[in-house]
């Protein structure tokens, strides 16, 4: 009998080993290596990965502070996941929810700011998919400065791998809307999925070019796919002649009046290639420049940083809905659009509030009608329902 176990053990093992040689062969080493150490994502990966630094400006802005102590008792109601009703405070929900940063700013002032779970104002924090509508900012300030003509150029014109294939017929405006129809399957046995692919694997422009399957699946539907941001990342170096850490430098961090560096995580040292999908990392009281930029039309600073007919355009949605567009998402039933890398949903007040969301909720919450900007941080989602919609309700409160 022990033997017979040992035996067992030892023909496991062995299948075991083989399994992750051949999988280093087909895929990466380093890939595999990654995924057997770390395996899940982090918002500590910005310590794991290699990364560029974004140099603060030095033309700072400084925030007007009036702060309002009685917001913290604020009552505030959510969902949770398991579909439980509660009832708290402000101050608690943020604390309870596993954020690390809560602050609010109307009217071009800090009202709130809140930091917990051993956080403060000078902690790191990353974006996950956030990280994509930084991306949808990058591309519209391209056609402002004239590197890029049209969002409706095929991606071909600066991706020449693509001519004469299928891939040419796909355009940037595809991309941006991840209605792509490149082929992508979140789930998968253990690493062999395009979740991982896109997260771990050490050259990702070789990776994003090297993809080219298509399907139809979705016949020209929502389909959310992490190969689209890494596509438009090629586009911007390509076109601009710079990485995206210096011309998200150059074009957003420097103008807006940053007052901290901030960084973008690498692939790896050796492709020096942005993680477009999920890689950017900040100082909360700087990304909320980004917002407060946003509801001036793009000005800020002293300085037109990008287009209003851009922000238009990337971050309006027709409503109501189409909801066959979202059907079998993790969008459907949710009354939320999908532009530029961008969320939409109806507004309390009027017009549309919009918003940039990363995992564990990560999100930069905009709403013009009540010139107010909300940014989230947090280590998970805190089991919230739907925070975009409690953030909508605590703007409708203060308001």
């Amino acid at each position: 009998m022990k033997k017979w176990f040992i035996a067992s053990f030892a023909l496991v093992a062995l299948v075991a080993v083989a399994f992750v040689v051949v999988s280093s062969i087909l895929l990466s080493p380093v890939f595999v290596f990654r995924i057997l150490t770390q395996w899940d994502a982090s918002t500590d990966d910005y310590r794991f990965f290699p990364s560029a630094v974004i140099a603060a400006s030095e033309n700072p802005h400084v925030y007007e502070y009036d702060l309002n102590p009685e917001l913290a008792d604020l009552p505030i109601s959510y969902r949770t996941t398991g579909g439980q009703e509660v009832t708290t405070t402000l101050a608690d929900f943020v604390e309870s929810t596993g954020s690390t940063s809560f602050i609010i700013v109307q009217n071009d002032t800090v009202i709130y700011e809140q930091y917990a779970n051993g956080s403060d104002r000078d902690s790191v924090h990353t974006s996950f998919s956030a990280a994509k509508s930084l991306v949808s900012l990058m591309i519209g300030r391209a056609i402002d400065d004239g590197y890029i003509e049209s969002q409706h150029q095929s991606m071909a014109d600066f991706i020449p791998e693509f001519s004469g294939t299928d891939m040419e017929h796909i355009t940037i405006e595809d991309l941006l809307l991840m209605r792509s129809g490149i082929y992508y399957e979140e789930t998968g046995f253990l690493w062999f999925r395009h979740d991982a692919y896109t997260y771990w694997m050490p050259n990702l422009r070789d990776l994003a070019i090297g993809h080219q399957r298509l399907t139809d699946r979705h016949e020209g539907r929502f389909h959310y796919n992490n190969y689209n941001p890494l596509l438009l990342g090629i586009i911007l170096e390509r076109s601009t002649g710079m990485s995206v850490s210096e011309y998200f430098e150059q074009s957003f961090w420097q103008p807006i009046g940053t007052k901290y560096d901030a960084s973008w995580s690498l692939d790896s040292d050796r492709s020096q290639f942005e993680k477009m999908e999920s890689g950017f990392n900040f100082r909360s009281i700087d990304l909320i420049r980004i917002g407060s930029m946003l509801l001036h039309d793009g000005y800020w600073n002293e300085q037109q940083i990008v287009s209003p007919e851009w922000i238009q355009a990337s971050t309006v949605v027709d409503f109501p809905l189409n909801t066959d567009e979202y059907a079998g998402t993790f969008l459907e039933g949710l009354n939320i659009g999908y532009g530029y890398l961008w969320y939409s949903r109806p507004s309390d007040a009027s017009g549309l509030d919009f918003w940039a969301w990363g995992r564990f909720d990560q999100i930069l919450y905009v709403s013009p009608a009540n010139d107010m900007v909300i940014l989230r941080t947090g280590d998970t989602g805190g089991g919230v329902d739907n925070f975009s919609e409690v953030l909508a309700d605590i703007i409708a409160l203060i308001d």
